[in-house]
């Protein structure tokens, strides 16, 4: 990785050297947020990794998150996205205080323009990929979005992209770099807007450590012309790729067997949305499917969670290795899902002093498999100019052999300090 920074940072001097077309000065701009958060949970009795994992009902971190900009003129020369993190885990089994600290790079590159027309971009970056507003099934280059924690920041990966944008049509092509020069991945996505109110594209990648994929994505505004309907958006996106993306279990998670693995063979994944804004209220109402082909089946939840619940210690503690697994995908461990959302902005948008600085809203994760719910509520108000205080909820719920029903928390209460500059 320290290889990969030195070549952005020569990349990024490179860069503004050849555009140094004109005597205009550099220009940097700095913006970001100073976040200080707070939360209690509220241990999921009901949960079969309870007493297997240490656990905590408080914590707290303190976050600075930054992008500095670089231009000269009207033209962007590159960017630094970076976060600081200094978390603390306030209640303890042991009875001390953990505390960690972790600076991360998001996005490092540089940026090299000719004319109107054609984009070269090195460095760490997010592609933008993919039309799903809490799953990406096409993006087999970008760390996954957790769909229990929207706010989380992404990070990039290291790549070079070079893209051509035309009136009607636009044609990306890039490799994703990696430390070992033999992992190169590559990929291309070509985009049209040439039908109205829409935008279709079509994209490939592949790579020797992640096979292949090909994907479709699609988005509309199909009943724009239409007064009052000019808010509602439709989009789809599907995939297909030569083998399992998330580690599944060998013929099925068999009672004390933990070895995770890849399903073999092609698998592919699709995700279908839609959203519409009430006009008078602002009111934002979404609604997203998805389907996952390696996604595990409600016998196949409910072995895992039955092995951990064993009344054999042997068992319990080889199946505990699943915790892990399953963790690290949370709302990607079954085949199908079901994502709703309900944003309001402001309560009203009429001048008023109060109801004009608070806005709600409410997401739900459902597991349509075994009928599990992660459910998440957010009260922002926004009384100081830059500023917002957000309360929040998150609760779950299922059976004893769900995969919400097996949370660490049952609840979890925070609050939210953020101010942006």
């Amino acid at each position: 990785m320290r290889k990969i920074l030195s070549i952005m940072a020569l990349a990024a001097a490179g860069a503004w050297a050849l555009a140094a077309d004109e005597p205009s000065p550099l220009s940097f701009a700095l913006a970001g947020s100073l976040d200080s958060s707070a939360s209690y949970s509220r241990e999921n009795e009901g949960s079969a990794f309870e007493g297997l994992t240490a656990y905590s009902d408080s914590s707290a971190y303190e976050e600075i998150d930054g992008k500095l900009s670089f231009s000269r003129g009207y033209e962007g020369l590159g960017l630094l996205d970076f976060s600081y993190r200094d978390s603390g885990t306030l209640d303890h089994p042991g009875g001390s205080i953990l505390e960690s600290a972790a600076f991360t790079v998001n996005e490092f590159y540089s940026d090299l323009n000719i004319g109107d027309i054609f984009y070269l971009r090195l460095g760490k970056q997010r592609l933008s990929w993919g039309s799903g507003f809490v799953f990406n099934p096409s993006d087999p280059v970008n760390p996954p979005k957790n769909p229990t924690n929207q706010g989380a920041v992404l990070e990039g990966v290291p790549a070079l992209k070079a893209e051509i944008i035309a009136k009607s049509f636009s044609l990306m092509a890039f490799s994703v770099l990696f430390d070992d020069l033999s992992e190169l991945g590559y990929g291309a996505k070509l985009s049209t807007s040439a039908i109205p109110n829409s935008d279709l594209s079509a994209s490939g990648y592949w790579s020797p450590s992640q096979s292949w994929t090909g994907a479709l994505n699609a988005s509309m505004a199909p009943l724009y012309e239409l007064p009052g309907w000019d808010a509602v958006q439709l989009w789809f996106e599907g995939s297909v790729y030569g083998k399992g993306r998330f580690q599944a279990y060998e013929d099925g998670p068999l009672p004390g067997s933990s070895v995770p693995s890849s399903p073999t063979g092609t698998q592919w994944a699709a995700l279908g949305g839609t959203s519409v804004q009430v006009p008078v209220l602002k009111t934002t109402a979404l609604a997203e499917y998805y389907h996952l082909s390696e996604g595990m089946s409600t016998m196949e939840l409910g072995s895992v969670y039955k092995a951990l619940r064993s009344s054999v210690a042997a068992v319990v503690s080889s199946s505990s290795a699943w915790y892990g697994e399953l963790a690290g995908r949370p709302g990607r461990q079954a085949s199908d899902y079901l994502f709703l959302s309900l944003a309001q902005p402001t309560i009203t948008d009429s001048g008023d002093p109060v109801f004009d600085k608070i806005g709600l809203t409410l997401t739900c994760l459902l597991n349509l498999v075994d009928a599990s719910t992660y459910t998440a509520g957010d009260l922002s108000l926004t009384f100081i100019k830059d500023t917002s205080i957000d309360l929040t909820v998150d609760w779950a719920e299922g059976g004893p052999y769900s995969e919400f029903g097996n949370t660490p928390s049952s609840l979890s209460l925070g609050i939210q300090a953020k101010v942006f500059f």
